[in-house]
């Protein structure tokens, strides 16, 4: 007879293992590997702190004071000048608020597990603190009143992936880093502005040819910088690249519309909702955003969402909607991602914090002590300080 009977762990008759009385089984590598993870580094741009508080408080202002008007013109010799009035103080003010989170480890998860739990949960709660801090401080820093738009761009809406010119051009880091220069903003490091970017925008940057390019220097100065993808520092400013950089679904809407043909919702474990939608050949990736449009008496469903998992006539994506959602006229049509590039000088950010983000090992309370607790805690708040020393570019990128 055919096949390993003896040795086959897949054989069902025997419970997933082999030889009658079960002596070959399913091995398990005990190192278990942690998910693919970004290194924080947005937070490293708020170097203005608290320098000497009056008190505790949940607001932490700070205070710049501003410059009176130059005189230029000459004195009179038998003449006192009139006395030039201070003006107010500029007040930033620096809510702070609570942030944390926390899992619980059970006896019984340490005693049946193949593997050792409390390292891990350790590192996983470590690294969850750190990437929550880092998007705080990105969600001030994407505030900026300062923003530049690719190619033609006006707004965000009208960013388009199909517009190869709506990508990072070399243009927008000399406008920016300009715009800096004029604002007298201080450069952080030597002359140079920080730029945080994002790997599919710089892509496109590199990819940009012609003499007031990227390319062209390093070709014919620095070429063992294309072989290594580097970009170093250019045109005034030192690049950090990192797929932290934000991303979202605000361009303007591209590719033909799908059809909708039905929406059926359920729980999902992370306490949102998972929806998929039949939709024959929607052409639609992971990662992608689309716009769901519903017409003909259907409320609640007008958003746009990424896209987490793709079949051949569905996907699926992650809703704050709840139920089954049918309607005759829904469709979904793809929109373009917005990137944001940053750039900028020195106290460009702001932190104040009353308690550095820490670990956490919660008391055991259950009547049974059987569950341990372990999470992080902070109280802290950023806010952008100086507008004048951050700009922000708004750009598609050509493989978003």
């Amino acid at each position: 007879m055919a096949g390993n009977n003896y040795t086959s762990t897949a054989a069902a008759s025997l419970g997933g293992t082999a030889g009658s009385a079960g002596l070959v089984q399913k091995a398990y590598d005990k190192l278990i590997e942690f998910a693919l993870r970004t290194q924080p580094l947005i937070r490293s741009v708020a170097d203005k702190r608290p320098v000497a508080l009056t008190n505790p408080g949940s607001t932490v202002t700070f205070q710049l004071y501003n410059d009176i008007n130059r005189v230029t013109g000459t004195l009179t010799e038998t003449a006192d000048v009139d006395a030039s009035a201070l003006a107010t103080p500029k007040s930033i003010p620096v809510t702070l608020n609570e942030y944390g989170n926390a899992v619980i480890v059970t006896r019984a998860l340490n005693l049946f597990s193949l593997a050792d739990v409390d390292p891990a949960v350790a590192n996983i709660i470590a690294y969850n603190m750190a990437d929550s801090v880092d998007e705080l401080a990105q969600a001030a820093l994407d505030g900026g009143t300062n923003v530049i738009y690719g190619g033609d761009a006006t707004s965000q809406s009208a960013i388009s992936q199909a517009a190869t010119a709506d990508t990072l051009s070399a243009a927008n880091i000399r406008r920016a880093v300009a715009k800096l220069r004029a604002n007298n903003a201080v450069a952080r490091k030597g002359s140079m502005y920080w730029a945080g970017i994002h790997p599919e925008v710089s892509h496109d940057l590199r990819s940009e040819t012609g003499g007031a390019a990227w390319r062209d220097p390093h070709n014919y100065q620095e070429a063992s910088n294309i072989w290594a993808g580097e970009i170093g520092s250019f045109e005034g400013a030192y690049f950090v690249e990192s797929p932290r950089l934000k991303v979202t679904g605000d361009g303007a809407t591209i590719g033909s519309t799908k059809s909708v043909t039905g929406i059926t919702i359920a729980s999902n474990i992370a306490g949102g909702y998972t929806a998929t939608v039949a939709a024959t050949a929607h052409g639609f990736s992971v990662g992608d955003f689309v716009v769901i449009a519903a017409s003909s008496g259907v409320t609640g469903l007008n958003a746009t969402w990424q896209i987490t998992s793709v079949a051949t006539d569905s996907f699926t994506f992650l809703t704050s909607l709840s139920g089954t959602v049918t309607g005759a006229s829904i469709t979904a049509q793809k929109k373009t991602k917005v990137y944001r590039t940053f750039i900028a000088g020195q106290q460009a950010l702001a932190e104040a914090v009353a308690e550095e983000p820490h670990v956490v090992i919660g008391p055991v309370t259950d009547k049974l002590m059987r569950h341990r607790p372990m999470g992080w805690y902070g109280v802290l708040g950023f806010s952008r300080f100086r507008e004048e020393s951050l700009y922000r570019i708004e750009t598609a990128s050509s493989i978003g």
